[in-house]
């Protein structure tokens, strides 16, 4: 079979072909994960293999979305749609499954942040002045918390929990509490500058980056008697931090050196892995221990993993939008 294009059109074949083989290739190539937009409601896929990995075009969303909370491990986000109910939006091979509704929760919040494995989220909202713990998700999900925030001593600026839940801290710019149903908020740790804070795998204790001090802090036994040591320090320029799959290592992200850290939890040693571009996130893919460390929208990106004893980087292109005239 044979298909005719219209005269005017053939002059726009180049720019229409790469297209047509772009979109072929995502519908086909494994799913790495995804990324969203943090300044509008576009979400994307990672697509191929690595050494070969490309941005989708955007996945079409259910109608009103406004913002997308992408969540780390399973395929799901939580999406708000204005005033209306947020809800959890399911993905599967790239595109949007179902949607179901999140009972409870609140329509809009300033941040969200996920467990290490995604089945627990916290929500926060400054001008609602509350903070909701979210448990079971993304199939069954729970409101087990709902806080009034102005009865804490400081406003949260992040959070960090357990899968379960059980286990659920806040951190303002120079502190960490930990939340608990039945009383107020307890002060764990005090620092100069507070970067990012991570509950490790199994609720088996708290990480904390400091950037005054260029330092990591480890919090364990917080259920008796409370333990604070330096993990690690002279990590000047020091970023996000996330646990790593065999609960015995910490990644580090550390934008100024251009490098990631595995860090191991019990001696402190530490493998630097340099990287060609700054990592200023450390966002999971679906890949046991692989992180999009850099996707600006508009820019292209680069995926951190850990190969055994080795770190592996990888490029993603930028999205090149052509006009057609």
């Amino acid at each position: 079979m044979r298909i005719h294009f219209p005269q005017p059109l053939l002059g726009c074949l180049p720019l229409l072909i790469p297209s047509l083989l772009l979109a072929d290739a995502n519908l086909s190539s494994p799913i790495a994960g995804y990324v969203a937009d943090p300044s509008q409601p576009v979400l994307r896929t990672i697509s191929g293999v690595p050494g070969a990995y490309l941005f989708s075009d955007p996945i079409p969303l259910p109608d009103g979305v406004t913002r997308i909370h992408l969540a780390p491990g399973p395929d799901y986000a939580l999406i708000e749609s204005g005033d209306a109910a947020p809800a959890v939006l399911f993905l599967s091979a790239g595109a949007v499954d179902h949607v179901a509704p999140l009972p409870g929760a609140m329509p809009a919040a300033d941040w969200v942040a996920f467990s290490a494995s995604g089945r627990a989220a916290v929500l926060f909202s400054s001008s609602a002045q509350r903070l909701q713990l979210l448990t079971g998700l993304p199939a069954a999900p729970q409101l087990a918390l709902d806080l009034d925030a102005s009865t804490f001593p400081e406003q949260p600026l992040s959070a960090a929990l357990s899968d379960d839940g059980s286990l659920l801290l806040i951190a303002s710019r120079n502190s960490v509490y930990r939340l608990s149903p039945g009383g107020p908020p307890q002060l764990l740790l005090s620092v100069g500058r507070i970067v990012s804070l991570a509950v490790l795998r199994n609720g088996a204790g708290v990480a904390v980056s400091d950037a005054s001090t260029a330092s990591i802090h480890l919090l364990r036994n917080l259920d008796s008697t409370l333990d604070i040591r330096v993990l690690v320090s002279g990590l000047s320029g020091i970023g996000r931090l996330y646990p790593a799959t065999d609960g015995a290592t910490l990644f580090v992200a550390r934008p100024a050196a251009k490098a990631v850290l595995a860090v191991d939890l019990a001696s402190g040693d530490i493998q630097t892995f340099p990287t060609s571009t700054a990592p200023v996130q450390l966002v999971p893919l679906r890949n046991r221990d692989t992180f999009l460390i850099s996707a600006k929208p508009g820019q292209p990106g680069s995926v951190f993993w850990r190969d055994g004893n080795a770190g592996r980087f990888v490029f993603i292109p930028a999205i090149i939008q052509e006009v057609v005239q």
